[in-house]
């Protein structure tokens, strides 16, 4: 007993960081729903066709089993344009006289298989068949690859299309969604094809993706209006659909397209914007560069959601909801084909991108972001063997492309679902380490290539800080206390920037990207400044690289409470939960997962309040006691 109690005293001197969660304080109740999405990929096709012959994949029914297990709504399902036969369902051209091309012998399967794991388990799902015909814009040619499973990242062509009233657009798509949702649809020719799904009460319809085509918002909100039109006139004849609007495009697009003023159709319906966030990391195959790659990124990311996203939505459209169906990683280099089976990646990587989700996860919660899509079900390098020639972004991959199990990724999405759900109350929960010693000037740094926020922190809780000595974006030299501007990579406003957000505040957060632009495109550039806090103690700097652990509290419909915990960092780090004195823990760590295995969350008893975080690890903590 002595040993033991000492251990635990031990343990305690050494924790890196005390977490507190005043469960007496609600500050929130959650409205946000964790999902994923799933993109068209070969490694999800029910069969192979290398040259020997046919071969069934051997992961097909684990990976959608995988699907199916997480029991999640608003699953997105996008048949990609790298695919054109998975994605396109009239590919070439209709010609007088002769048969349309509508086929749908590789829209289907994958499609079947997405259904039933989701919508035919009573989950909604987001359909977002992005892609359109080719043929449909001034493109000098519409090609595509014989092999349904080879890769063509050059398919979307053309920047206009050749019916500027988007006619012809939208009456693709009003077919398109007359064959899924009620079995059939007439085509140009008159001729009724039937055997569609019949999906008569599909949930969600997402229009286009990432602005393809040279899309502006002008225009996108113009073919919006036209294709949602023939949608419900040709497909959705009940109005059964609600609408996911701008598909992942610049969010600047947001205050035009939902202001109805600049719809042809004024009562269009507006129910969602979407919008896309990766991040990234120095060197892909360096697990240092990590944490502030990801996290880095990640708080500017967040920044823009509340200084920007959110302002921009509830000053033209309050109503709407937001639907961030893409937060993901994407690493450098990552469709390189010299890559061998394990995609250069360390087992470490899929930790890491998972922390970065459940970050996010914490992060956006408390500013009432509705859906947080995890990108992606599958992705995977080549593989010759299995007639897959190219790779497909596998560093966003949520499955082990082996086994069709959940790597790291997918599991801390699992441990995420399972725990926590719109109408949990939020709870005002603070972490905190010996804080650095206050000066008075203090500095703080963004630096790139991944660019997030910094945070202004005076040490004496009643001070403010007082004054911004210098700040830049772009290219300054110097250090601390020495900073000056290089004049051909800087944005002016800077200074005056950082002044309205942090003059009179304890603390502050900047984000320099993208509120003050690109003052030098295609250059790594960085962000510096100097503050000075009122009293005695000064102040400090805080960005993703010296934060390392986040926390956030909350109480289920089940009344019982729950901490999540993140490590965002590569070293371990152990913790004090205060007034925690005994507990379950479910984790999510390199402890936990084993690769291409079928489990990836392990389960202990807390005994006492310190708790030891593995790398990357995600953890929720239920206390007993």
């Amino acid at each position: 007993m002595a040993a033991a109690a000492l251990l635990f005293l031990l343990a305690a001197a050494m924790a890196d960081t005390s977490i507190h969660v005043d469960f007496s304080t609600k500050i929130y109740t959650s409205k946000t729903s964790t999902t994923l999405q799933v993109v068209s990929n070969p490694i999800l096709d029910r069969v192979f066709h290398p040259p020997a012959g046919p071969l069934t994949n051997p992961i097909h029914d684990n990976a959608f089993a995988s699907l199916a297990a997480l029991d999640a709504e608003y699953v997105r399902y996008v048949p990609w344009f790298p695919y054109p036969h998975v994605a396109v369902g009239e590919l070439d051209a209709p010609v007088a006289g002769q048969p349309t091309s509508w086929n749908f012998t590789y829209v289907l399967p994958q499609l079947e298989d997405f259904m039933d794991a989701t919508h035919m388990r009573n989950h909604s799902t987001v359909i977002n068949f992005s892609t359109q015909p080719c043929w449909l814009y001034n493109a000098a040619s519409c090609s595509y690859p014989a092999n349904p499973d080879e890769s063509d990242f050059g398919y979307v062509r053309g920047d206009r299309l050749l019916d500027p009233t988007a006619k012809d657009l939208g009456l693709y798509y009003g077919r398109l969604l007359s064959w899924l949702m009620r079995g059939n649809f007439t085509d140009e020719h008159g001729v009724v094809h039937t055997g569609g799904p019949a999906y008569w009460n599909m949930t969600y319809w997402e229009v286009f993706n990432e602005g393809e085509h040279g899309y502006t918002a002008e225009w996108y909100t113009h073919d919006y209006d036209v294709v949602v039109t023939a949608i419900e006139e040709m497909g959705d004849i009940y109005h059964r659909l609600q609408f996911v609007g701008i598909g992942g495009a610049s969010t600047s697009w947001i205050p035009y397209f939902l202001n109805r003023s600049n719809h042809v159709v004024h009562d269009i319906p507006l129910d969602f914007v979407s919008v896309h966030f990766y991040a990234s990391c120095a060197k892909r195959d360096d697990p240092t560069t990590y944490a502030a790659g990801f996290f880095g990124g990640a708080d500017g990311f967040i920044g823009s959601v509340k200084d920007y996203i959110i302002p921009m939505r509830d000053a033209t459209s309050p109503s709407t909801k937001l639907d961030f169906d893409e937060l993901g990683v994407i690493m450098p280099d990552d469709n390189n084909p010299a890559y061998g089976i394990d995609a250069g990646l360390p087992d470490i990587d899929w930790n890491a991108a998972g922390a970065m989700y459940a970050y996010l996860y914490g992060k956006l919660v408390l500013l009432g972001v509705d859906v947080l899509g995890h990108s992606q079900l599958a992705g995977s390098p080549k593989i010759p063997e299995w007639n897959i020639p190219l790779p497909q972004y596998p560093s966003v991959s949520l499955l082990d492309w082996r086994t069709g199990y959940g790597n790291a990724r997918y599991w801390v999405l699992k441990l995420l679902l399972e725990n926590f759900a719109p109408g949990d109350n939020i709870y005002n929960t603070t972490t905190s380490s010996s804080p650095p010693t206050g000066t008075n000037p203090f500095c703080g740094e963004v630096d790139g290539p991944n660019y997030g926020a910094t945070e202004l922190r005076c040490v004496d809780p009643t001070a403010t800080i007082t004054n911004i000595d210098f700040a830049d974006w772009g290219t300054p030299a110097g250090t601390c206390g020495n900073y000056h501007t290089d004049s051909a990579c800087t944005a002016g406003n800077t200074t005056q920037f950082v002044k309205d957000l942090c003059l009179g505040k304890s603390s502050c957060s900047i984000a320099p990207y993208p509120a003050l632009g690109d003052p030098c495109y295609d250059v790594v550039k960085r962000f510096v400044v100097q503050a000075e806090c009122s009293g005695t103690r000064g102040g400090y700097a805080v960005n993703s690289t010296t934060e390392v652990v986040y926390a956030l509290g909350m109480i289920g419909a089940d009344g019982g409470e729950k901490i999540l915990v993140i490590n965002k960092s590569l070293d371990r780090q152990t913790v004090v939960l205060t007034g925690v004195r005994a507990g379950t823990v479910a984790a999510v760590d390199p402890v936990s997962v084993t690769k291409g295995g079928p489990k990836g969350i392990r389960t202990f008893d807390l005994t006492g309040s310190t708790l030891v975080l593995e790398p990357f690890a995600v953890v929720v903590v239920r206390p007993t006691a």
